[in-house]
């Protein structure tokens, strides 16, 4: 195996071991081959961590590499790999951004699937540390001082759960470092354990009376609420797409599938995912019409609705089809015996009349005292106040802009 970039050693045994088991190494992968190759150590991994969710799974963080890689992960991989003799117990997927996600040169050290341009960014929630029971402030005290003797500029480590062993931890990181933690909002959550009549209980009167009548109303539409195959997922998602991006055009903005790598990754976790029951895409139509499309992802008794195409309210049979068909959604995985359905990220009144709990997301961010990354930090600053005043000035010439 060829070594890790800047590492001596084809592992290097670090601080956090215990004196009854293996000691705790580390191995900086940096090689496709390198990462290729512990894929079934990495799987079984995830299979047992309580922190494993979507965007940290194999095939999407793989996939991500493979497509959006060429263009924003120049740097580099800079995986940190945690073991305890032959056998994998935590993992933080890291690249070195040196291209167009930075600017001078800055090199910034981010989480695999981050670091986009807006326009094409897949947007994960629930980065982390991955890590076996028991082992999470071990291997974040050890992830940390991996971080550490890396070289980089700023680093950026977007959308992880407040409750992340890289916060509990953040104390193995050098406190001259300037660390901060950085609030990115939080994802509505509809808790369906008990199954979706006690969930409706728990929302309010009123949020409850909606619901009902919204899933009356599909129900004396005749309209069919269905769950794709591996045979019609791509009709499925192609349908998503159609719907998605006629309403963003409708509005003049160009909508994410526009952005061709965006869709080639999600196209490849479809085909990947949607036999195995990973991917879920649910569809409510109406005599051969597609009304609205849902898209999103299972991690073990949790799915999360990553998005969703709705047809414009001139051809929709029912008031609210995007919320019904998420009700009829949870309804179903109620059945299955599923606990969570999470939302994400997101605004919209019909996620927050849903909800029943919230969890909230952080950033971890710091700049090393370099040129680089003062330059960096002032180019972005620019940047963001010419897109307000660019958006700004859209909005008041907008014919779509309502006050």
């Amino acid at each position: 195996m060829r070594l890790g970039h800047g590492a001596h050693d084809a592992s290097e045994t670090v601080e956090g071991s215990r004196p009854d088991e293996a000691p705790l190494t580390k191995r900086i992968i940096d090689d496709v081959r390198e990462w290729d190759a512990i894929r079934a150590d990495w799987d079984r991994l995830y299979q047992t961590s309580p922190t494993a969710s979507t965007p940290l799974d194999f095939v999407w963080l793989r996939k991500w590499w493979e497509v959006y890689g060429p263009v924003y992960g120049r740097g580099g991989l800079r995986i940190i790999s945690l073991w305890r003799g032959s056998r994998l117990v935590g993992v933080l997927p890291l690249y070195l951004d040196v291209g167009r996600g930075t600017s001078f040169g800055v090199r910034c050290l981010r989480f695999i699937s981050t670091g986009e341009a807006e326009y094409e960014e897949t947007c994960p929630d629930y980065l982390n540390l991955l890590h076996l029971p028991d082992e999470g402030d071990a291997c974040a005290q050890a992830a940390w001082a991996a971080v550490a003797a890396m070289q980089w500029d700023t680093l950026e480590l977007l959308d992880l759960p407040d409750d992340t062993p890289l916060l509990r931890a953040r104390g193995a990181f050098p406190h001259d470092a300037g660390l901060q933690v950085l609030s990115r909002g939080a994802c509505p959550i509809a808790f369906i354990g008990d199954g979706f009549e006690a969930y409706l209980a728990r929302l309010s009167s009123k949020s409850r009376m909606r619901a009902r009548q919204e899933v009356r109303k599909v129900e004396r539409s005749g309209a069919l609420f269905e769950l794709a195959s591996a045979a019609d997922a791509e009709q499925y998602f192609d349908d998503l797409i159609r719907l998605h991006q006629e309403r963003w055009t409708a509005e003049g903005r160009p909508g994410c599938f526009a952005a061709p790598r965006f869709t080639e990754f999600h196209r490849g976790l479809v085909r990947e995912w949607v036999a195995s029951g990973r991917v879920i895409l649910a569809r409510l139509s109406h005599r051969a019409s597609t009304f609205v499309v849902l898209y999103g992802f299972v991690t073990g008794p949790k799915f999360d609705l990553y998005q969703l195409g709705v047809a414009s309210d001139e051809r929709a049979i029912i008031h609210s089809p995007g919320m019904a068909t998420n009700l009829l959604l949870m309804a179903q995985l109620a059945e299955r015996g599923m606990d969570q359905y999470d939302f994400l990220r997101g605004t919209s009144t019909f996620k927050k009349s849903l909800t029943t709990e919230q969890r909230a997301l952080i950033c971890l961010a710091c700049g090393r005292p370099t040129a680089r990354a003062a330059l960096g930090e002032a180019r972005r600053l620019l940047a963001r106040a010419g897109r307000k005043v660019a958006q700004l000035v859209s909005r008041a010439v907008s014919p779509w802009h309502s006050p």
